[in-house]
């Protein structure tokens, strides 16, 4: 009972922090200088992932929610397969330390899904991950919808650690692109992501879940950066992100879908540094 207790004392304390954080990373995103946080291309949400982002001079909560679906387990003779399902949800104006007292939002400013598939071959310790995904964003500004599309290959290696630390590294190299429906020129960028992360069970029982914290560092060279649809500003060739992750061993699942896990890093980017709300995998 006492055990289950500390479980939802954890659970709670991190929802806490997370709707603090995110709170500080709005007021922190409002102080900054409107052509400073102006630079989002939030149509890129489903590769940059959740955050802060602006439009025409209002806030825009972004969501990514990586959900996905292994079709095929990689075997000697043929690739894994897994479909890829991103969403990201944004709202305008949306405050989460603020759910309490004014409720959640009443409708979705933009969403986008940008379906795919990716193919699994092992390689050693790695996995390489070749991967295509195409889809849409739709946004009340009509201006800001249209068709995205990305393609690239990731190189993975998971190792398990005799002391309980699970470690993760993460090389992969990405070409996305996006096609205004209104009057916006097309964008694209490409971007070469290193990454480690390091989990460990913290004791904590939930059922058959473990809570597990993590840490994780990104470092992002961008070839050919981003623009900004209504600045043209670009954001840093070179950005770094370090964090904090919580989930569980093993993931939790809704029916066959896995349930994100939840974690806050700081992205270190110049005039457009930042929070950011992290929702599944880090990078």
């Amino acid at each position: 009972m006492t055990q289950t207790a500390n479980i939802g004392g954890v659970i709670r304390t991190a929802c806490i922090i997370a709707a603090l954080s995110v709170q500080s990373a709005v007021a922190f995103a409002q102080r900054e200088s409107h052509t400073e946080q102006e630079f989002a291309n939030y149509s890129f949400a489903h590769e940059l992932g959740s955050g802060v982002y602006e439009t025409g001079g209002r806030m825009m909560q972004i969501y990514r929610l990586p959900f996905g679906w292994r079709y095929r387990e990689t075997g000697s003779g043929a690739p894994g397969i897994t479909l890829l399902l991103p969403v990201t949800l944004g709202f305008l104006d949306f405050n989460p330390a603020g759910i309490v007292h004014d409720g959640l939002p009443e409708g979705v400013d933009s969403l986008s899904f940008v379906p795919g598939i990716g193919l699994e071959f092992l390689r050693g310790t790695w996995r390489i991950m070749p991967f295509a995904k195409t889809g849409v964003a739709i946004a009340d500004h009509a201006d800001v919808g249209g068709t995205l599309y990305s393609v690239g290959v990731a190189g993975e290696s998971l190792m398990q650690r005799e002391s309980g630390w699970r470690t993760r590294q993460r090389s992969d190299f990405l070409y996305s692109g996006v096609n205004y429906r209104g009057s916006l020129p097309s964008d694209t960028f490409v971007r070469w992501r290193n990454g480690i992360e390091a989990a460990q069970g913290t004791g904590w029982q939930g059922g058959h879940h473990e809570i597990e914290g993590g840490v994780f560092a990104v470092l992002d060279w961008y070839v050919d950066p981003p623009t900004g649809p209504l600045t043209g500003i670009a954001i840093p060739a070179l950005q770094f992100e370090a964090g904090v992750m919580l989930g569980t061993r093993p993931d939790l699942k809704w029916w066959r879908l896995p349930i994100p896990r939840i974690g806050l890093s700081y992205r270190f980017a110049g005039d457009v540094s930042g929070w950011r709300l992290v929702l599944g995998a880090p990078f």
